[in-house]
């Protein structure tokens, strides 16, 4: 039996603020534009653990905010677990704030069986950088695709022109076109649509660099998710699932409770630990 996971990656919108000048400074939330005084989502990117490319959902084909996560929660209802890079930092309650903005049902249950690529690659190793770019570069994926700032910018005009067209025709939005931006209405939706499909793919790439970095790296972590417990077996590999295992030590813990380690002879990592009950066999493994 194999889980089936779900990986899985966001891109939003920056926020629109009034500065006095450029530079390092506190900007405080009275200075957003009201208009953009909340993060939106651009694009969700997700491939399971299949070998396919990755899917994207985005904001102008899947119903906008709203509609991307609402397809997105049908498909982590599908799995078994989700897994993100910085994702228990940013992209979950990216989502769950998103969800709360747009009146969309509660769903916190869908965190409860997850994992982080950069947590696990924090947690066992010491790199000069943790950023998915110069990981992904050095260990021979390519590094991430590269963006600017202009890309993001040019997305979030696009969208509010869009926006505005829908509501005052095509004719009118030219003169709205200049006036907040500085071009032409024809200009902003060219350069915009450019740059919304560079970022999809952006997404998609770095989804699919989250799926190869765990599986070439996973013999290092200690995941989250317990195949010992999806399979149902009481004594199996927690990494694997194999049944093949063989004893690998004992030990006594500070509260005087003896354990029996355990290594899998299928995938030749530790397989896990049971507690040695008062009869001599043993607990189920954890």
């Amino acid at each position: 039996m194999k889980p089936k996971i779900l990986f899985y990656d966001i891109e939003t919108l920056p926020l629109k603020a009034w500065i006095w000048q450029p530079g390092q400074q506190y900007v405080g939330h009275k200075q957003l534009l009201s208009s953009h005084n909340m993060w939106d989502l651009i694009s969700i990117q997700y491939c399971w653990n299949d070998g396919k490319p990755a899917k994207v959902l985005r904001y102008d084909k899947h119903g906008g905010t709203k509609g991307m996560i609402e397809t997105f929660d049908k498909l982590v209802k599908e799995s078994d677990l989700t897994i993100g890079k910085n994702s228990d930092r940013f992209d979950t309650k990216m989502i769950n704030s998103l969800r709360m903005m747009n009146g969309i049902k509660g769903y916190p249950e869908w965190t409860q069986v997850k994992d982080d690529l950069e947590k696990q690659m924090r947690r066992q190793f010491r790199l000069p950088s943790q950023s998915l770019d110069y990981i992904s570069d050095v260990l021979g994926f390519g590094g991430k695709d590269k963006m600017e700032m202009s890309d993001w910018i040019e997305i979030s005009n696009y969208r509010q022109l869009t926006e505005i067209q829908e509501d005052i025709g095509t004719k009118a939005s030219n003169k709205v076109a200049k006036h907040l931006y500085g071009e032409k209405a024809s200009y902003i939706r060219k350069v915009g649509k450019i740059a919304l499909n560079k970022m999809c793919n952006y997404g998609a790439k770095d989804t699919e660099d989250t799926r190869a970095l765990w599986y070439y790296l996973e013999e290092h972590f200690t995941p989250n998710f317990n195949m010992a417990t999806f399979t149902g077996e009481r004594i199996s590999c927690k990494r694997c699932g194999s049944k093949n295992l063989r004893k690998n030590g004992k030990y006594i813990s500070a509260g005087q409770t003896r354990y029996q380690q355990w290594r899998c002879n299928s995938c030749h990592q530790y397989a896990g630990r049971t507690s040695i009950l008062v009869s001599g066999n043993y607990g189920k493994i954890s």
